[in-house]
């Protein structure tokens, strides 16, 4: 045994102390280094790897598409028009800056220096800019294009809905009710005057010339944009139900709803364009439209009628969509660059271009409900035909393509899902080029007769008085000589018509009876020429309906129509199949231009109106795409003709060559579908 101490004691109690309190320590230095190589970490990327230019720059994600584009609350009627000084203030603050090496989900055209610098001074001088040449938008032969506001060219990632119309959302997108009786008070607002503030554009040129555009990811999100345009646009000729929501509840004839007197018509003169976004060439493109009163109130609700023309190197007419707040958007695809001149007319203001007939109004006509006695409707003076700004030259200038590929072509691989199709042999869209009809969708209508072809089956056009100059036409060609054995007219305007001269001076007291159309109909389909797959009935309810009988009527009378012509029977085998044996095609109606007319408001003619048309036009194609029908949309096709009608609803033969050889080729395949390529066919019938 050994000696016992004090000394010995203390040692033995530190001793178990250490071996009992060891791994608390090691713990403790442990969690301090990761503490510690953290802090590092963050030190490191936070200041060493970032731009100091970026300290407290916001996040892409947060600039959204709305900001974007809006006008820096141009569309708001609560604020009054911004500064230039106001503007460029809030354009650079919100300019988005990108780190080294990295691509925003939201691409600015480079500024150039030099002449940011001038407008910098120019601002700082006397508060108003002038410049020397024209770039993206200007105007010509010193007519200018002003507003509160210029534009700015952006090009942005996000994906935006069908309701593109809430982008320019207001609170005050409706009629506000209150107890004034001034009939100005509830949908519009005095505009502020701000002489010293406002600015002319001459010239815009702060951004470089584009450049090809190689990163994968913004091509993706850019196609994205296209698709979702495309599919809008098409959508559009299908949406009877959109196209009159503004006016919905205000198409009935002599109903003036309170605050919709002829004090709040909208004045193309007064009107403004608000913002633009001119994309380069093989990109959707837009505009948005203003309403404003004659003594410059702005408009708060929708129901204008205005109709947008791209004039240049191609021809089309744009797609306007009516957000019911005053603000209209017109959307439309250049596919060639350069200079362009853009035009805009007001037809109607406050739903008169979607206004029904009286109900008696047939009635009152002769046996067709046409040639109505003058003044049975008053005075007449709603047909405004105004072009925009007096007709002062409004310029555009279409960049280049920035990117190495073809969204059309893209279309086919990449079209996405489709949950509403239609039966397209040609959906009408494309533009004029050289006087050409050029379909965006490029066909090949290049055919040749079969082995052993021999005629077979009669093509019968039913329709007005364009029906007989297509079938005037088509007698000359191989449609009519070669391909079919015969080719057969039914000439009507509500009714069949013998003679014009006889038609009319007939008349009765009896009220528009759709089952005689029908029947008339049916009776072609009847004809023992028509016994066989191998005919076929071109079929077209047109331009005189929206003459003689409202909207209402018409729906009615082409679910009848559909309903007697989807009709089957048992046949000898005990097989149900179709009891009409002929190919029924669907024709659009074609677009008219009112403005040649050389009485303008004439009142058997009231209601033949660009709007009543189109909108006819779209519920009888939304119908028989719904009901399966092969259909042909010429509507989108003759608006884009740049030199218009003959008089106000005839066309030059050639504007209809494209779709009679649509007709050859479909004749050669046996009337089925004209392209073997489904990938093709999908992007042809997709409509949303």
């Amino acid at each position: 045994m050994g000696t016992f101490t004090v000394r010995s004691l203390r040692a033995d109690k530190q001793n178990v102390a250490m071996r009992t309190n060891r791994p608390f320590p090691s713990l403790v230095r442990f969690v301090a280094c990761y503490l510690i190589t953290c802090v590092a970490v963050y030190l490191y990327f936070r200041y060493y790897l970032t731009d100091d230019r970026d300290y407290g720059t916001p996040l892409p994600a947060a600039v959204t598409h709305d900001k974007m584009f809006r006008p820096l609350e141009g569309f708001s009627s609560s604020k009054a028009a911004v500064s230039p000084k106001e503007f460029f203030e809030k354009l650079f603050k919100h300019k988005i800056k990108k780190r080294p090496g990295t691509m925003s989900d939201v691409s600015w055209h480079k500024p150039e220096d030099d002449i940011v610098m001038r407008l910098e001074e120019s601002l700082q001088n006397d508060n108003k800019l002038h410049f020397d040449s024209v770039d993206h938008i200007a105007s010509a032969n010193g007519n200018t294009l002003s507003s509160s506001f210029t534009n700015f060219s952006v090009t942005s990632s996000i994906n935006t809905t069908d309701k593109s119309g809430d982008l320019n959302k207001r609170q005050n997108d409706s009629v506000r009710e209150d107890n004034s009786t001034s009939e100005k008070a509830n949908i519009s607002i005095a505009a502020p005057n701000h002489e010293n503030n406002n600015f002319n554009l001459n010239m815009v040129q702060i951004f470089s010339k584009p450049e090809m555009i190689h990163n994968s990811s913004i091509i993706s999100r850019r196609f994205q944009d296209f698709r979702h345009e495309w599919l809008r646009q098409r959508r559009a000729r299908v949406d009877w139900e959109s196209m009159i929501k503004p006016c919905s509840d205000n198409m009935a004839w002599g109903l003036i709803k309170k605050h919709w007197g002829k004090l709040n018509r909208s004045s193309a003169r007064a009107s403004e364009i608000v913002s633009w976004d001119i994309k380069p060439a093989g990109e959707f493109s837009k505009i948005f439209i203003q309403s404003k009163t004659s003594n410059n109130r702005t408009k708060l609700i929708g129901g204008d009628s205005w109709r947008v023309y791209l004039r240049g190197p191609s021809n089309v007419a744009a797609t306007v969509f009516d957000h019911q707040n005053g603000t209209y958007e017109a959307v439309f695809l250049l596919m060639e660059p350069g200079v362009y001149h853009l035009m805009i007319y007001l037809d109607y203001s406050l739903c008169d271009g979607f206004k029904d007939p009286p109900r008696d109004w047939f009635i009152k006509g002769n046996a067709q409900g046409k040639y109505q006695k003058e003044g049975l409707l008053g005075t007449l003076d709603d047909y405004l035909k105004e072009p925009f700004k007096n007709e002062n030259p409004l310029i555009i200038t279409v960049p280049e393509p920035q990117l190495n590929t073809s969204f059309i072509e893209t279309l086919h691989e990449d079209l996405g899902s489709c949950s509403h199709t239609c039966n397209h042999l040609w959906d009408g869209f494309g533009r004029w080029t050289n006087n050409q009809w050029r379909p965006y969708l490029e066909e090949a209508y290049n055919w040749s007769l079969p082995l052993g072809h021999r005629q077979k089956g009669t093509l019968w056009i039913y329709g007005d008085s364009l029906a007989v100059r297509l079938v005037n036409s088509a007698q000359s060609r191989l449609l009519c000589k070669m391909l079919y054995m015969r080719c057969m007219l039914s000439y009507n305007w509500i009714y069949p018509v013998i003679s014009e001269a006889v038609s009319k001076e007939q008349d009765d007291d009896l009220d528009f009876r759709p089952e005689k159309v029908v029947e008339t109909i049916l009776n072609v389909l009847k004809s023992p020429l028509m016994q066989g797959e191998d005919s076929a009935l071109l079929l077209n309810l047109g331009l005189h309906f929206p003459v003689g009988i409202n909207f209402t009527t018409y729906r009615r009378l082409i679910g009848d129509l559909i309903h007697r012509l989807k009709e089957t029977e048992v046949d000898s085998q005990g097989k149900t199949v179709p009891k009409y044996k002929a190919k029924v095609i669907w024709k659009t109606s074609s677009a008219i231009h009112k403005e040649n007319a050389l009485m303008q408001n004439k009142t058997n003619w009231r209601f033949f109106t660009t709007q009543r048309v189109a909108l006819f036009s779209t519920y009888g194609m939304s119908a028989m795409c719904q009901a399966g029908f092969d259909v042909i949309d010429v509507y989108p096709m003759t608006d884009s003709y740049p030199v218009g009608t003959l008089d106000e609803v005839h066309y030059p033969d050639h504007v209809f060559s494209s779709m009679e050889t649509l007709l050859e080729k479909y004749k050669v395949q046996n009337n089925k579908k004209v392209n073997k390529n489904e990938k093709r066919n999908r992007v042809i019938q997709c409509i949303g």
